[in-house]
């Protein structure tokens, strides 16, 4: 995994830093859902209305699980924790570490895997189409988080099997209200 770790991350380049500090942005992740969620309601129309909201919660019960329980749970350093030679993304910079530097928060699971795999789950079930543009979008911000130095591969899996359970589980419980109606 370390191996895979270092793969990731590598210096390839201004153009794919600024976009990988671009898609690791919350500001640009909460942006891709907003659009998303209007695409889907242009494409359906008022009876999906709730379905953003919905998605909204879903984001908002994974990240309290990821950041309140698990991270909590399993003390798993950061990469630039753990190990020193870590091109990390820091205070508006790229820097490698010569020596493992103290970290404010654990990094497993990675929460921002762990919450686009939940809307991109969700946003699936209700509306299959929708994975065309959010399942690459959520790859691309796991990458990121790799590739800025904040998580390890095994981070980001395991975020996006929590956050897809809590998606797939929303959508569940959607279509099943669906058909009941």
């Amino acid at each position: 995994m370390k191996a895979l770790f270092f793969l990731l991350n590598q210096d390839l380049g201004p153009v794919v830093d600024r976009l990988m500090i671009g898609v690791s942005e919350p500001r640009v992740i909460y942006a891709f859902f907003i659009l998303l969620s209007l695409g889907l309601l242009w494409h359906r129309g008022r009876r999906v209305l709730a379905v953003p909201f919905l998605a909204l919660a879903l984001v908002l019960l994974a990240d309290a699980f990821c950041a309140r329980v698990l991270k909590p749970a399993f003390h798993f350093p950061r990469p630039y924790a753990a190990l020193s030679g870590v091109r990390v993304y820091k205070g508006g910079h790229f820097r490698r570490t010569e020596r493992a530097l103290s970290a404010e928060s654990y990094g497993f699971p990675s929460c921002h895997a762990t919450n686009t795999a939940a809307a991109t789950a969700f946003f699936g079930m209700v509306e299959p189409w929708t994975l065309l543009a959010a399942a690459p979008f959520t790859l691309l911000v796991g990458i990121s988080r790799v590739y800025l130095g904040h998580h390890f591969p095994r981070d980001v899996l395991f975020g996006w099997l929590v956050g897809g359970t809590v998606g797939l589980s929303g959508g569940w419980l959607w279509r099943r209200a669906k058909r009941a109606s």
